[in-house]
């Protein structure tokens, strides 16, 4: 199986469809991420871009139907996760390799059951402790996601924790699984700004610490900025734009990138690029750039040929022919 340089996850050619009563709808096509060993990996875009799709692939967790896997390779480390079943995903790669942080900690903890019960079961499950062992291990990582008093938390449910808690407690959960793969799928979303900063903060220093390769999702620039080495603009499913994340955010080339970056109105209300864009993003306009009616630049070859990916500097790509090669 392939396994390039320092390549640790190579997602290619990845094609996913919907089914809905409307008819077949393309919802994610990926050419080619490459995750280097102990990076993190940001993915940006609006909702409905599909990141979180992407995310549910990797798992092979994409309910099927409405959703279909047409082609694509997912290489971890180089086993390749599409050929594998599912048997062997749930007993060699879910948890156990790659764990997931969801947007709502309530959606994944079981209500039911107290915090130190699910890390308890977690642990025995994974690593075959003893239960008396699993609830010191659970404590310790209680503790190592900065919790205070972890004994106390254990006993309490997860309705009797407030957002950031509850955040913390599904790292734990990550973490005590013992995965070298991460996902966070907007892991901040529904938390305050204050404690958004904590837990991102927390999210790296581990990532350092325990030597994990991540894939970071989010709809906002800053965190891809504090967080992500490389970083990869989705746009209706497609990569429009890929690189280093100094590169892609602070040297832009693509007008949808530019829009996400200033997304923001100044004290003079919108920029001109966005307010086109808003303006037009809904027009019936049949073009191969999917980035074609929400463009102030767009040409006659934007509505005939699908433009390809191309590098303009050493690790920068973009997908666009008004983009060149510089110098």
């Amino acid at each position: 199986m392939e396994k390039a340089d320092n390549t640790y996850m190579l997602i290619r050619d990845l094609h996913i469809q919907f089914k809905s009563y409307e008819g077949i709808r393309d919802v994610l096509y990926v050419d080619e991420i490459r995750i280097n060993k102990g990076e993190t990996y940001g993915i940006i875009g609006e909702s409905g871009t599909g990141k979180t799709v992407l995310a549910l692939s990797i798992l092979r967790l994409l309910e099927t139907p409405p959703g279909k896997i047409v082609s694509g390779e997912i290489i971890l480390d180089g086993t390749d996760l599409m050929k594998l079943s599912e048997k062997q995903m749930q007993k060699e790669i879910r948890g156990k390799r790659i764990s997931m942080i969801f947007q709502d900690p309530m959606s994944t903890m079981n209500p039911v059951y107290t915090v130190g019960k699910q890390l308890v079961n977690v642990i025995t499950r994974m690593h075959g402790m003893s239960r008396q062992e699993a609830e010191k291990k659970a404590e310790e990582w209680l503790n190592i996601v900065k919790l205070p008093d972890p004994e106390k938390v254990m006993k309490k449910y997860p309705h009797e924790l407030s957002g950031g808690q509850r955040q913390r407690v599904i790292i734990a959960l990550a973490l005590a699984c013992g995965a070298e793969f991460m996902i966070a799928d907007e892991p901040t979303r529904n938390l305050d700004v204050t404690i958004q900063v904590g837990i991102l903060q927390l999210l790296k220093q581990l990532q350092e610490e325990f030597g994990m390769t991540c894939l970071f999702i989010a709809n906002n620039p800053s965190l891809i900025y504090s967080m992500c080495d490389h970083v990869a603009v989705f746009q209706n499913g497609r990569i429009v734009e890929k690189g280093k994340t100094q590169q892609v955010l602070k040297h832009y080339a693509h007008p949808y990138t530019g829009i996400l970056l200033n997304a923001v109105p100044d004290k003079n209300g919108m920029n001109e690029q966005l307010n086109y864009a808003l303006e037009h993003r809904d027009d019936p306009v049949q073009a191969k750039c999917s980035h074609y009616a929400m463009c102030m630049k767009h040409q006659e070859i934007c509505i005939e040929k699908e433009p390809e990916m191309t590098e303009l500097e050493d690790g920068h790509f973009v997908k666009c022919h008004l983009c060149k090669r510089r110098n």
